[in-house]
């Protein structure tokens, strides 16, 4: 598998490393008529050529700047979000992984782990904790502290000016870290999660006047870990 990783780490490499800011703005500009977008693709080729295996294999450096161009084409004449810069970078990681299995991979490699992954106890019990711990948990910590939150909200009216659903997101991340925190053993990690959030949270909530807003907080955050914790260590007897 080293091709593979040497390919993902050329793209890396032309993706941000070897495209300026300059190139960026000039794809943007002019789309398809931008001389920058064919010199972008043509340097990812070169660079998936320079890492390819044997000198002869010249078809999947060529896939790669077809490949390279269509996905960056479409990615320009969309919004400047960041789900259509996950979508762009998931569909070039996925295109090299795809030309790998077919031109390197060994000869059954693909059907015989594909099988061993679709039926490993692990990797399905992994999935699923990583899973219920984002959006399912996040409505059921929503629903859970709805009473707090308003009273939250009618005493300290900062809550209305925070950002436009950062807590759930906050939240989410938060109990993805505490998941692989318990799923690998590091319970360390989790002291250091509520350390780095206290201190983080301190100047927001200190004082008389943010009694409600601080006990909600508190609240959320306990119910949040505990719920992390607690699907994380089902989660390890299954592994």
């Amino acid at each position: 598998m080293v091709t593979l990783f040497q390919w993902i780490f050329a793209h890396l490499l032309g993706d941000f490393i070897l495209q300026s800011r300059a190139m960026v703005r000039h794809k943007q500009r002019l789309k398809a008529r931008s001389w920058m977008l064919y010199l972008h693709c043509a340097i990812h080729g070169i660079l998936v050529y320079l890492f390819a295996p044997g000198w002869n294999l010249w078809i999947a450096p060529l896939l790669v700047m077809l490949t390279h161009y269509v996905i960056d084409l479409w990615k320009l004449n969309q919004s400047d979000k960041a789900v259509y810069f996950i979508i762009d970078q998931c569909l070039h990681i996925f295109t090299l992984i795809l030309l790998w299995c077919v031109f390197i991979a060994p000869a059954g490699w693909l059907p015989k782990n594909w099988v061993s992954l679709m039926h490993s106890q692990s990797a399905w019990a992994i999935a699923s904790g990583y899973l219920l711990v984002t959006f399912p948990l996040s409505l059921l910590l929503a629903s859970a502290t709805q009473r707090w939150r308003r009273e939250a909200e009618e005493q300290n009216v900062r809550t209305s000016v925070s950002l436009s659903e950062a807590g759930k997101w906050i939240g989410i991340f938060e109990r993805l870290l505490v998941f692989t925190f318990v799923i690998s053993g590091h319970f360390e990690g989790i002291g250091f999660l509520i350390a780095a959030k206290s201190i983080l949270r301190f100047n927001d909530i200190k004082g008389t006047e943010a009694r409600k807003e601080a006990e909600y907080i508190l609240i959320g955050t306990l119910i949040s870990f505990s719920l992390s914790i607690m699907v994380g260590l089902i989660v390890r007897n299954f592994i």
